[in-house]
């Protein structure tokens, strides 16, 4: 008997010592996290200047692709969400693939959208003149199939969030992201 006390007594004393070493070991991870926080956030602002950069490099090599995820009409305030899969401007040097959803009646690219495949003429970059001020990218589109409108005009955050106009229609909201990161499929020219 006194040897099964001994070792419940023991056990509880070792229960014990772990409790206060892990109390002691929390104060030292409270002290930690303003340190790991502020490194934590240094990591952060490096990451996102880096983008930053890489999103100015994208612009003025005219090489990148913006995405549409949500277009707003301007007369009654209504939002669309859209696949961005299929609505994008996809620019690589002077050639340039515009693709958006349609009404399945009006589709010619087998995706249920309209492909426009052309050629990007006065193309301008403007870059930031600080970090608050967004990139402009504005050009024109010429291609063997008309739409509403032939000037592209693009304006791109610190963050990569994108506004593009498209001629005369609403405005389409979306991302701008380098052609290996964007996750699009490109529409077939399905009558000649």
């Amino acid at each position: 008997m006194k040897t099964t006390s001994k070792l419940l007594l023991m056990g509880l004393l070792s229960v014990m010592f772990m409790f206060s070493y892990a109390q002691e070991d929390v104060k030292l991870t409270r002290e930690q996290k303003k340190a790991e926080k502020a490194i934590k956030k240094k990591e952060k602002e490096a990451k996102e200047a880096t983008n930053w950069v890489l999103l100015q490099s994208l612009a003025e090599n005219k090489r990148f692709v913006a995405e549409f995820d949500k277009v707003v009409n301007s007369l009654t305030g209504e939002q669309y969400i859209l696949s961005s899969r299929l609505n994008f401007v996809a620019v690589d040097g002077d050639h340039v693939v515009i693709q958006f959803q349609t009404h399945t009646y009006l589709s010619d690219n087998g995706l249920g959208g309209r492909t426009i495949d052309g050629t990007i003429s006065d193309y301008k970059y403007t870059p930031p003149k600080n970090s608050k001020s967004p990139i402009v990218i504005s050009f024109n589109v010429s291609s063997e199939h008309t739409f509403r409108g032939s000037n592209v005009r693009i304006t791109v955050t610190e963050d990569g969030l994108t506004t593009i106009s498209l001629g005369s229609s609403p405005n389409i909201y979306g991302v701008f992201v380098s052609p290996e990161d964007a996750n699009i499929n490109i529409g077939v020219k399905m009558w000649n």
